[in-house]
């Protein structure tokens, strides 16, 4: 277990570190652990890589939030933060049209509790 927690801690700060940095290059590789994020059609640089977690029960990491009393959920994420054995992450809704929208909803996961991480296409997101 401690070497399938190593590597997804590694790629968590990867995704976290190039976000933070927004590099300005394009790319074909469409893995996680491509060294930078991509570029869309307009010119426009990503800042995101969304990413979703799966539990070691095998199933999605899907997180209730409250909007004005109304329950939403998501299971699409921003990360934001790793420290030690946690994770810090943003909550994107899922658009109609497949695009993402940033929430202001934030949730701390423990990375003990995360088996796989599935890391979506680059974005560009209004933060």
């Amino acid at each position: 277990m401690s070497d399938n927690k190593n590597c997804l801690i590694d790629v968590l700060k990867l995704i976290d570190n190039l976000q933070k940095c927004s590099l300005q290059q394009g790319s074909f590789d469409n893995t996680c652990s491509r060294p930078f994020l991509g570029m869309s059609s307009t010119i426009s640089f990503f800042n995101t890589r969304p990413v979703t977690f799966f539990l070691c029960d095998n199933t999605q990491l899907t997180i209730t939030y409250y909007v004005n009393g109304v329950a939403n959920t998501s299971n699409v994420f921003r990360i934001e933060d790793i420290n030690d054995s946690c994770v810090t992450v943003r909550l994107l809704v899922t658009n109609s049209d497949g695009t993402f929208t940033s929430t202001n909803e934030t949730a701390l996961i423990n990375i003990d509790c995360i088996c796989a991480i599935k890391c979506l296409n680059d974005i560009s997101l209004s933060l």
